[in-house]
């Protein structure tokens, strides 16, 4: 066997490798894509898109499994890489670089869906203690004003909450048991008030720090789809497009602050020092 036999049959062995691990890659990258929607599938159902909570729940699932179809799709385009010769993994790899472009948009819309969603929760959770604290204030005075017994019994069930029935008959004088049920039920009341009061300044907190550290894994999923999505292989990437747009920018702003100071500065200041020595 001559050297040029050898070499030539060690590049087909090379590229039979090849060409069978990007088949590798390809598969496992489509199969890792259809994990991650089955997933999405089972967790979106029942769909509620005008639901806080369900749109809390989705988003809490996109930021923490994006990692999940952001390897399929990067082992997906490197199949079409490795082997670009195969008409269907390229023709897979174009397809899927455009979604991935729609999907880099998509995470960064999660970021104003989530503050709406969080300030929504907490503003419903608010209004629904709201609610319960009247309830109870308006059985205080139901009970305050009771003339007899079957009316202190009216009152005290519109008080909120899961409570003890009240003996019958009742075990002391009707004044003194109206009195102490009262003062029992307001004093609950305002410790309950002032408790909701301090978690929800704790939730706040909580639901801030939870907003920025999502904001931060959605821009960086947002980076990593945008590296991968293109319209066509005859374009740039998105994340490619949007640097460049940058660079221009900053150089646009760069010239104009120039010009701006030719025409403040006097020209005579600006001459260099071979202008000057031959003037």
């Amino acid at each position: 066997m001559t050297p040029t036999t050898s070499i030539r049959n060690s590049r087909d062995s090379s590229r039979e490798l090849q060409v069978e691990f990007a088949i590798v890659l390809h598969w496992v990258g489509v199969a890792i894509l259809a994990y991650f929607l089955v997933e999405l599938a089972f967790q979106a159902w029942p769909v509620a898109l005008l639901q806080p909570a369900w749109l809390d729940i989705m988003i809490g699932f996109l930021v923490s499994r994006g990692i999940t179809p952001l390897t399929g799709a990067l082992l997906v385009a490197a199949a079409s890489v490795l082997n670009p010769q195969s008409r269907p993994l390229a023709n897979r790899a174009v397809l899927l670089r455009r979604m991935a472009s729609w999907v880099a948009l998509g995470y960064l819309l999660l970021i104003p869906v989530q503050i709406y969603s969080g300030a929504k929760l907490l503003q419903t959770r608010k209004q629904e203690s709201t609610q319960l604290f009247t309830q109870a204030s308006r059985a205080v005075e139901a009970i305050r004003k009771a003339n007899t017994p079957a009316e202190l019994r009216r009152a005290y069930e519109q008080v909120p909450g899961n409570k003890a029935p009240l003996p019958d008959p009742l075990p002391q004088p009707f004044p003194v048991i109206r009195e102490r049920l009262a003062e029992a039920i307001s004093a609950n009341t305002k410790r309950a008030e002032y408790e909701f009061g301090n978690n929800m300044s704790s939730v706040w907190q909580r639901s801030l720090g939870l907003a920025f550290g999502n904001t931060l894994r959605v821009l960086i999923l947002f980076l990593g789809f945008a590296a991968i999505g293109r319209r066509s292989p005859h374009h740039a990437t998105l994340l490619q497009g949007l640097l460049v747009r940058h660079q221009g920018r900053m150089a646009n702003g760069h010239l104009h602050g120039r010009h701006h100071f030719d025409s403040v500065i006097d020209k005579k200041w600006m001459e260099t020092e071979d202008e000057q020595s031959r003037g």
